[in-house]
């Protein structure tokens, strides 16, 4: 490795650590202030609280590596520059490409560690991280209030099946309802009305039963049952990926639900979407540096660092707004998913090279 490259090399990572770093705790400073007032109500423990940022944290990071890439470069060069470093170089003949090469490479080994946080770490944090949320909210409150799934539809051959309430972390359904209807006709001919159910080795566990059969619309019999072993055309960790939200999910498991969903004929453009932005949004750190580096390697006084601060800043919460405009676009299905994932790429690539092209080395 030539000295030059171990020295950018060094650099970036150090002033890396330093801006994720940063910008982790600039997040969870904010996220405490603005949860003052749940700690005062619900007097969670410490224990609570730590294990509660902890699980926060992978998600915190994941969402704030494109902006400690783009800071990171721009304090890189914009220091080399202002200490003539940059002119150096490139009064020996070095080029612009061999300067920007390593962070360029780091950058993209970044993107790829990016990806694999989001793929299996994070969804597995979040996860925790809101049943954790539930368990400090839910101090002085109902289980069935907050974190639940509502009226979940399922259907299979003549029957339809509603779940009124499913609590992922107590494995149990509540206010369950099967209608069952003729061959012929599609009449109803019976409703089974269960108060819950819980997953127990494989199996559903039923209590309360209550069974009405019908012949036209006169009901005809009833029978109740205190407990039973029930079929019903989904097991647990059908209900875990329903239950869970996208942030919730990886690549493999979102692209699963999104094959149900449309199997099922159920609309599915917001997770088609998030699903697109799981491998967009790692690789946005590559293409907001490339715009950044023209501005960074300019030889300026102190005024035109922070100038190239403050571009740098612009570029990059200007990328986030038009990646929320984008996907919100993309979830009302005006765009379609791949656009409104990959259009703030897309357009952040075009003004780099246009930017790249006109600057004068």
């Amino acid at each position: 490795m030539k000295i030059i490259t171990r020295y950018i090399v060094d650099e970036f990572l150090q002033v890396y650590f330093i801006s994720i770093t940063a910008l982790s705790g600039l997040y969870i400073i904010v996220n405490i202030f603005e949860s003052l007032k749940d700690v005062i109500s619900f007097k969670p423990s410490i224990d609570s609280i730590i294990m509660f940022y902890a699980t926060q944290l992978p998600n915190i990071i994941y969402q704030v590596i494109p902006m400690a890439s783009l800071l990171t470069v721009v304090i890189v060069y914009t220091v080399m520059s202002r200490n003539n470093e940059i002119s150096s170089l490139l009064t020996t003949g070095i080029s612009p490409i061999t300067i920007v090469k390593p962070s360029v490479i780091i950058v993209v080994l970044l993107s790829i560690a990016h990806f694999m946080l989001g793929e299996y770490i994070v969804p597995a944090a979040n996860m925790k991280n809101a049943i954790l949320d539930a368990e400090i909210h839910h101090t002085r409150m109902s289980l069935s209030n907050d974190l639940k799934v509502n009226n979940m539809w399922f259907k299979s051959g003549n029957n339809i099946y509603r779940v009124g309430l499913f609590i992922p972390w107590l494995k149990t359904i509540k206010d369950i309802t099967v209608y069952s209807f003729s061959n012929e006709n599609s009449v109803l001919i019976k409703r089974v009305d269960i108060n819950y159910a819980t997953w127990d080795n494989g199996m559903w566990k039923a209590k309360d039963i209550y069974i009405r059969n019908f012949i036209g619309e006169e009901q005809v019999g009833y029978d109740f049952s205190d407990s039973a072993n029930i079929t019903l055309p989904f097991m647990l960790s059908d209900l875990m990926h329903t239950g869970k939200t996208p942030d919730e999910m990886n690549y493999r498991e979102l692209k699963s639900y999104i094959k149900k969903l449309k199997e099922e004929g159920y609309s599915y453009a917001p997770y088609d979407v998030d699903l697109n932005s799981k491998v967009s949004y790692p690789l946005s750190s590559l293409f907001v540096i490339l715009l950044v580096i023209p501005f960074s390697l300019k030889k300026r006084k102190t005024s035109g660092i922070m100038l190239a601060f403050g571009v740098s800043l612009a570029i990059g919460f200007s990328y986030w707004i038009i990646m929320a405009f984008s996907m919100s676009l993309g979830n009302s299905s005006i765009l379609s998913a791949p656009v409104a994932a990959w259009l703030p790429n897309i357009i952040t690539f075009i003004v780099s090279i246009i930017v790249i092209t006109l600057t004068k080395w």
